[in-house]
């Protein structure tokens, strides 16, 4: 997170590329407040396309000195400044001063020599950040999700009411429950979804073939239950599944009857409206959970709708699920992807460190448009994030400026959620009133 956003905050902090927007830039506290009667210097400096041609005299560190700063005066105590944003890039905005000195404690200056670094915060200045977007990303606010998790209505620890209010707290937008052999239906989603004002509770479900299935494909946001087809009428899966060889062309080198059930899930569940997530096809058994060539053709044919490249297993799995991604990628096969936890304890933390972000209001809709990207970020080390180059690129802004706000006031929405679900009505008003300001925020944010 950048530091400096405990002490300043500028709105909106993303904006429309090639369109000329106004800034609002406010101090809270920290060594620099912003007074009206004191000019402030702010430069735009862009991250990619570099509107100052590079000569000759253009080191690698001195492009900044060539911006010319835009010299203002704030207003209340707010500095507002309007600026061509051109491209879609990251900008750095950088604000100084050198007249602080009359608004410094006088007895700073006896003793320069020990506080110089202070003194001079002001005239060395501050960074904050911006980011330009295309007219295509521009108005959409980040979420962030999981649409791979276990409650104990299956083999979960927690009740589904425990799971969405800590989810909350943990920083969730959406989420989908996804149980074994069980669906969480459309009604039972807006019943969860009730808890917190702010997560949207997908319906959902994990499909197996069978109860104790060989085979896991994630089915969500449908109105109907493909585990119930499996386990109430088996004997119609095999007679569907079967006379599609007429119709299907088998992949060389897979098995026949696997495939073919494969098939019919997916149609299965894109008849009841259903969006198909692949989950972990490398989970290590002893041998992988899903034969790599099978892997291949359900990615290549598309048998699902989007692939869980990180997910609930170790890392050198998940490794093997990019790299043939991006495998696939290169053949032209550019499937969406999405980062899950296959979380059965929400209580335990280590599971909100793999998540989708999404541009978007609707989940399934942004992804299935190809706006999603998976995100890794175990604590301690430094995050990862999978998808296209411009998302990445995009999320790792927002995940150093926006999301580390987010999850706060998260936090503190999620608690309050919880004395809901642990008894305590009076907590619902103060959750309800959290999430008007997170809702404020994004808004601020994003300039909508």
């Amino acid at each position: 997170m950048n530091k400096n956003l405990k002490y300043y905050r500028i709105t909106p902090s993303v904006v429309k590329a090639d369109t000329e927007s106004e800034i609002e830039i406010r101090s809270f506290d920290g060594i620099m407040r912003f007074f009206d009667d004191t000019e402030y210097e702010v430069s735009f400096i862009p991250r990619e396309v570099q509107e100052v041609p590079r000569g000759s005299e253009i080191k690698l560190r001195s492009y900044d000195k060539s911006i010319v700063p835009i010299k203002v005066y704030p207003e209340n105590g707010v500095i507002k400044v309007k600026y061509r944003f051109t491209d879609e890039q990251a900008w750095r905005v950088h604000i100084s001063t050198n007249e602080y000195l009359k608004h410094q404690n006088p007895l700073y200056e006896k003793y320069r020599p020990h506080w110089d670094g202070y003194i001079k915060e002001p005239q060395n200045g501050i960074d904050l950040f911006i980011y330009s977007v295309y007219e295509d990303l521009y108005g959409k606010i980040a979420r962030k999700g999981d649409l791979h998790m276990h409650t104990n209505v299956s083999d979960g620890r927690e009740s589904p009411e425990l799971v969405c209010a800590e989810s909350r707290r943990g920083g969730k937008d959406f989420i989908a429950i996804t149980e074994h052999n069980l669906f969480t239906s459309p009604d039972r989603a807006r019943e969860l979804s009730d808890i917190s004002r702010g997560l949207e509770v997908i319906p959902g479900e994990e499909v197996h073939n069978g109860y104790i299935g060989d085979f896991h494909m994630v089915n969500i946001g449908g109105t109907k239950s493909v585990n119930e087809v499996f386990l109430d009428n088996p004997e119609r899966v095999e007679r569907e599944a079967m006379a599609l060889a007429d119709k299907v062309q088998i992949p060389e080198g897979v098995d026949k009857r696997e495939y073919l059930m494969r098939v019919w899930l997916y149609n299965e569940a894109k008849n009841s409206g259903g969006f198909v997530i692949f989950p972990h096809p490398f989970w290590n058994l002893g041998r992988y959970h899903v034969p790599t060539k099978m892997t291949r053709a359900i990615l290549k044919n598309g048998l699902c709708d989007a692939f869980e490249v990180v997910g609930g297993v170790r890392p050198f799995e998940e490794n093997l699920q990019v790299a043939l991604w991006n495998d696939l990628r290169a053949e032209g096969v550019n499937i969406p992807v999405v980062g899950s936890t296959d979380s059965h304890s929400a209580l335990d933390y280590r599971h909100f460190e793999k998540y989708t972000v999404i541009f978007g209001k609707d989940a399934i809709k942004s992804i299935s448009d190809g706006y999603s990207v998976a995100v890794e970020a175990f604590q301690n080390e430094n995050i990862r994030v999978y998808g296209s180059y411009r998302l990445s690129a995009y999320t790792h802004f927002l995940l150093e400026n926006y999301f580390p706000i987010h999850d706060e006031m998260c936090a503190a929405a999620g608690e309050f959620a919880m004395q809901y679900v642990n008894g305590c009505e009076d907590a619902r008003e103060l959750s309800e009133k959290a999430e008007a300001k997170i809702e404020k925020f994004a808004r601020d944010f994003f300039g909508i």
